[in-house]
């Protein structure tokens, strides 16, 4: 897989480095450590990677979800197509959207 792919990579840039004699005695010294150093950071700055995109999934569909919402308020849209949109149950865009502090409107 990928860890493989990347365990293979960084064996080479050693091999490259001590043959073009950047850092070559460190690196034969240090060889594994270096290498786990590099899997270590690749794995943190993708897991990184990971939570940002995250946060901006979340961050969208809350600014979604306020479109949404506000939309209701003003009575623009119904509140079954609003939930539908959010991909939510109504009771459950109810629930999100009283939370967010919107006023739910009354259903007749």
């Amino acid at each position: 897989g990928a860890f493989d792919d990347l365990a293979i990579d960084i064996e080479k840039a050693i091999d490259y480095c001590i043959d073009n004699d950047i850092l070559k005695e460190f690196l034969k010294t240090y060889r594994s450590e270096v290498t786990k150093s590099m899997q270590l950071n690749y794995e943190f700055d993708r897991q990184l990677e990971l939570e940002r995109a995250d946060a901006i999934e979340e961050g969208m569909e809350i600014g979604e979800n306020k479109m949404l919402f506000t939309l209701v308020t003003k009575g623009k849209l119904d509140i079954d197509t609003a939930a539908e949109e959010a991909g939510v149950s109504v009771s459950e865009f109810e629930k999100l959207m009283s939370e967010a502090g919107y006023k739910v409107p009354e259903t007749v």
